[in-house]
C-alpha cells in the first residue's frame, strides 16, 4: 500500500512538471490533442475520482457538534398582570373577591387619573364623578366603578340577563374601551 502511494506520488508530480513545462515551451512533446488523448485524460479522472471515492467510503464519519441553542428571554407583557386578575376575577371564591376588588380599585385609579388628565378636572371633582357613575353615558361601565348602583333602563337590565360574560367581565371591557376613547380623544 505504501509502495503503490509513492508510485502515484512520483507520477502525480511527473505530470505536473509535464503539463507545467509544455505550458512554457509550448508544445506537447509528440503527443497530438486529438480525441483518443482527451478520452484517456476523462479515463484517467475518472479513475481518480472512484478511487478516492472508495477511501472516503470506508472513513469514519465526523459530525460537527453544535452549541447550545440560544434560550429565548421571555419578556413580560404589559398588562399581563391585570389580565390575569381579570382572568381570576370569576367565581365566588376569597381569591376571585379579592382580585375583583383588586380590578376595580385599578379601573377607578386609571379612569380618576384619566379624568384629570384629559378632561382638565382636579383629583377630587373626578374621584367624585367617578364614585358617583358620572363619568360616562355608558350605564354597564358606571356601575362597576359607582360607590351604589347606576340607574339602568329595562332594556339594559334584560341584555344583562342574557349575556354570555359575567357582569364583572362585560364592565371591566366597557370601562377600559371607555378610558381608551377618552384618552383618545374620541369623548
Amino acid at each position: 500500500m505504501r509502495v503503490l502511494r509513492g508510485v502515484t506520488i512520483a507520477f502525480g508530480v511527473l505530470a505536473a512538471l509535464a503539463g507545467l513545462a509544455s505550458v512554457v515551451t509550448n508544445s506537447t512533446f509528440g503527443f497530438a490533442l486529438d480525441y483518443l488523448f482527451v478520452t484517456l485524460v476523462g479515463l484517467f479522472a475518472i479513475a481518480q475520482g472512484l478511487r478516492y471515492a472508495g477511501a472516503r467510503r470506508g472513513a469514519d464519519l465526523e459530525f460537527t457538534e453544535t452549541g447550545d441553542p440560544e434560550l429565548r428571554y421571555e419578556v413580560p407583557t404589559p398588562g399581563g398582570d391585570f389580565d390575569e386578575q381579570v382572568a381570576n376575577a370569576e367565581g365566588w371564591s376569597f381569591r376571585s373577591v379579592r382580585d375583583r376588588d383588586a380590578v376595580r380599585d385599578r379601573l377607578r385609579e386609571a379612569t380618576v387619573e384619566t379624568l384629570v388628565v384629559h378632561r382638565s378636572l382636579d383629583p377630587e371633582e373626578a374621584t367624585r364623578r367617578v364614585n358617583a357613575g358620572e363619568w360616562t353615558d355608558d350605564p354597564d361601565a358606571a356601575d362597576l366603578l359607582a360607590d351604589g348602583t347606576v340607574e339602568r333602563g329595562a332594556r339594559d337590565v334584560l341584555r344583562g340577563l342574557f349575556r354570555r360574560e359575567s357582569r364583572h367581565s362585560h364592565g371591566v371591557r366597557r370601562i377600559v374601551a371607555e378610558v381608551d376613547a377618552i384618552q383618545r380623544g374620541e369623548r
